[in-house]
């Protein structure tokens, strides 16, 4: 048989198997190295003409057995949104952050269907992996997991309200974290009532102007600040007076004071009257400045 008579025959077959198994592409075993796209049908053909080498018909099926995690995707960016709808113009309803887990239910197109956690919706398929590349990364996930447990080693995604809600807890204890530390300041800065008022002074002990007293408190702290009340309106970030807390401290022209909460002050008031306390509304506020 000539070598043109077989490259008919293997033809025939290739077409017989074609026919018989249609090529089916899931969409969790999209993988170049297992699959081959339907338009390409056409050339695993004509290589036959054309190349003496023995084609494994195998190579281009899609493999019947998927591994466990086949149905998998893992995020492969920094975060992104999972939305509503398969355009970036649709609502978002979630978030995936890197190496997050999804299960795959839809085809793997520009676009893939996903559900993650609480969420259900669709992702850019660019800021996922999946195939033989998901299921290496899930066992790897597993693998390094203590407890071997496949629900414990993935992390899914948050849904919009998951991330407004943990994001108000946070905020929730850094303010009581922050009243907690400003309230140290406070009891601080306290011990030095009744020293005296020095112009120029930074002394807790010896003598102190305003600007001086709160600086040399803070430094206690590690926390540096400005020489002078002008500068010290730039220091920190900016809180209404109705949300000061122990520990902020209010400026007003040309002095400023620790605030201790329930409308009071801490601060090196004048020469007579040396360290002590005042109303923080005794003049008008200039800005009030969180710094923890």
């Amino acid at each position: 048989m000539d070598s043109i008579l077989k490259k008919g025959v293997l033809l025939v077959s290739v077409t017989g198997i074609m026919t018989a198994f249609p090529m089916v592409v899931h969409a969790a075993d999209i993988d170049d190295t297992q699959n081959i796209p339907a338009a390409e049908s056409t050339q695993i053909l004509e290589d036959c003409y054309t190349s003496d080498k023995t084609i494994s018909v195998k190579n281009h099926l899609v493999p019947e057995q998927k591994g466990e995690y086949s149905d998998m995707a893992f995020a492969n960016v920094q975060s992104f949104y999972i939305r509503s709808e398969p355009t970036t113009d649709s609502e978002w309803v979630g978030k995936l952050y890197p190496d997050y887990a999804a299960k795959i239910t839809g085809p793997v197109g520009e676009w893939t269907k996903v559900e993650s956690g609480n969420v259900t919706g669709y992702v850019y398929s660019r800021y996922i992996t999946v195939g033989n590349e998901a299921q290496k990364k899930a066992e790897e996930l597993v693998q390094n997991n203590d407890t071997g447990n496949a629900e414990d080693a993935f992390t899914y995604a948050e849904s919009r309200e998951e991330e407004a809600a943990r994001l108000q807890k946070e905020q929730e204890e850094q303010k009581a974290q922050a009243a907690g530390n400003g309230q140290a300041i406070v009891d601080y800065a306290c011990q030095f009532i009744g020293n005296p008022y020095v112009w120029g002074g930074t002394s807790l002990t010896n003598g102190a102007d305003c600007s001086g007293f709160v600086q040399s408190v803070f430094a206690h702290f590690g926390i540096a600040l400005p020489r002078t009340t002008w500068d010290m309106e730039n220091a920190g970030t900016a809180v209404s007076y109705d949300q000061a807390v122990a520990g902020d401290i209010i400026l007003y022209n040309g002095h400023v004071g620790i605030y201790m909460g329930n409308g009071q002050i801490v601060n090196a008031i004048n020469s007579a009257k040396g360290i002590g306390i005042l109303p923080a509304t005794y003049t008008n506020i200039v800005t009030v400045r969180r710094l923890i």
